[in-house]
């Protein structure tokens, strides 16, 4: 008996050997010069980008396999650098030839989304080039103080960045059921208005529905209507720089400004003295400011609000760009303000400057 039922497990498990295996992502080829290298396959989703494999290559063969639960934009390259190449990946086979050093230029072949989404990554290479000169000729311009040719290198380089939306968005109308086309929309419209992100979503077809590019626009959309002006601003706690919890909430009686900075913003840092200006002015008339940093390290974000004097409330859980509050204000660019009324209700959004002192002046004066 016991034979028998042996007899009968080994010839499930050879059957199950034998079955046909699900279609998987296949990448195979050569890379010159990556044997001594950490080469990795990261994915671009709505959480950002992830390391998802790391690649074994000898003698500069790569025979890589995987499955993936989706068409998804991948990036191969050296660990820990930008030195990659960017596609769309889904379960075909795949074939790279190039060197590690160059990689942005190797030969990689694909499938149908690959190619749907290579149209644009052409073009957006020939425009890179294209601004890059640009910049170096705007930049020469401006040291030799001619403001007039300066003004035409930055006509030229905005003609280019509407040329290639319009080329993306032709790509998109051409394959509307493309996974690509998704991912294309979310690029183009991602940092627009509400308004612009629902055009961008009503130009795909309802088959991406559950693609992870169309849900991170369509959940982007939900998050930025319930944060729009006119909208109760949502309440959150999160710890000060004494490490004491402070609620939004908290500071409802006076007119706020929320503000979403990290002492490693640029534009942010720069702004900051206009921000203490204000403050000065119109701290005494019922007027506050929360500052929200997405700093990581707890010593930099103490030195700048030290530094450019900042005396108001802060909070931070330490998070970057993983900050709570930002999350649930879908922030994805800072400096990034949200003014708020005595009850609670967002009045403004992202008013810098001379234009965010005359709503306040206007509010208080």
């Amino acid at each position: 008996m016991k034979n028998l039922l042996f007899v009968a497990i080994s010839a499930l498990l050879i059957m199950a050997s034998c079955q046909p295996k699900g279609p998987s992502f296949k990448l195979t080829g050569t890379l010159d010069g990556a044997e001594d290298k950490v080469v990795v396959i990261s994915v671009y989703d709505k959480d950002g980008v992830n390391v998802k494999d790391t690649l074994t290559i000898t003698e500069g063969v790569i025979n890589y396999s995987t499955e993936l639960s989706e068409p998804v934009f991948v990036m191969l390259g050296e660990a820990d650098t930008r030195n990659t190449i960017n596609f769309f990946a889904e379960n075909v086979d795949y074939t790279v030839k190039g060197s590690l050093d160059a990689i942005k230029d190797a030969e990689i072949t694909g499938g149908a989304v690959f190619n749907v989404y290579k149209s644009v990554s052409d073009a957006l290479k020939e425009v890179g080039v294209k601004n890059e000169a640009l910049k170096k000729a705007y930049g020469e311009a401006g040291q030799a103080g001619d403001t007039t040719k300066q003004a035409e290198i930055y006509a030229e380089y905005q003609a280019n960045q509407e040329k290639t939306e319009a080329l993306q968005l032709d790509v998109v109308k051409a394959n509307p059921a493309s996974p690509a086309a998704a991912f294309i929309v979310s690029n183009v419209y991602g940092h627009g208005a509400i308004e612009e992100m629902k055009e961008g979503l009503a130009m795909l077809d309802a088959s991406l529905a559950t693609s992870t590019y169309y849900k991170a626009l369509s959940e982007k959309i939900e998050k930025l209507e319930a944060v729009a002006v006119g909208q109760m601003a949502p309440d959150f706690t999160m710890n000060d720089v004494d490490g004491n919890p402070v609620s939004l909430s908290s500071f409802k009686g006076k007119y706020l400004l929320v503000d979403f900075w990290a002492s490693w913003c640029g534009p942010c840092r720069r702004e900051n003295p206009h921000v203490v200006e204000l403050y000065a002015e119109f701290k005494d008339k019922g007027f506050d400011i929360l500052g929200v940093s997405l700093d990581q390290k707890k010593d930099a974000w103490l030195k700048a609000i030290e530094d450019d004097k900042l005396t108001w409330s802060h909070v931070s859980d330490l998070k970057g760009w993983g900050n709570e509050a930002a999350k649930l204000y879908a922030v994805s660019g800072i400096p990034h303000t949200v003014l708020l009324d005595k009850e609670g209700k967002i009045i403004a959004k992202n008013l810098r400057g001379d234009a965010l002192r005359d709503k306040v002046a206007e509010l208080l004066n």
